[in-house]
């Protein structure tokens, strides 16, 4: 029998410096995507924003031809965020605070309340600081646009007709699943 002689060593696994290679360029690929995720996000929440205020609108002009009783949609913005309320009674009996909270001359006027904060880097605006659905046939005496913008540029517009209907569209080239205002 003969000794046995040592043969190379084989190592498996991977060294500090493939490590750190790797690493940085986990790293590099990362602060790449980051952005654009961040892009997609707030996107998706200006989309679901649209999308909610939308069916707001259309809610809004379906209560006041069911009830029979105008129901108003009334827009605030504060320096923390912005608001929208549906509420019934006259143009002025409600109002969004900054804290986001109804305040009405009668709580049960109040129909839905939506705030959105500033940290959402979402902000409505409405060209209107109100409107009005009337309880026949659902027409609207204030017409108005309402924008809901994104931090990143982006636009959905809410257009309200005179007869209470609302279409969509998006001054911000790019919003391919909306027409161009």
């Amino acid at each position: 029998m003969r000794p046995s002689q040592p043969g190379p060593k084989f190592s498996y696994g991977y060294n500090l410096i493939e490590l750190c290679v790797c690493t940085a360029i986990v790293a590099i690929l990362l602060a790449l995507a980051l952005p654009s995720l961040e892009r997609i996000k707030q996107r998706h929440r200006l989309e679901a924003t649209a999308e909610t205020l939308f069916a707001d609108l259309q809610e809004a002009r379906s209560l006041a031809v069911s009830r029979a009783d105008t129901v108003q949609v009334r827009f605030n913005r504060h320096p923390n965020g912005s608001c929208y309320l549906l509420h019934t009674g006259a143009v002025g009996d409600c109002q969004c605070e900054a804290g986001g909270l109804a305040v009405c001359a009668d709580a049960d006027k109040v129909l839905k309340l939506a705030w959105i904060p500033k940290t959402q880097k979402i902000e409505v605006r409405a060209n209107t600081a109100n409107l009005s659905f009337q309880a026949r046939q659902g027409a609207v005496t204030s017409t108005g646009s309402v924008d809901i913008n994104a931090s990143s540029g982006e636009s959905i517009r809410h257009i309200v007709s005179i007869a209470g209907r609302v279409r969509s569209c998006s001054p911000t080239p790019g919003m391919a699943q909306y027409p161009r205002c």
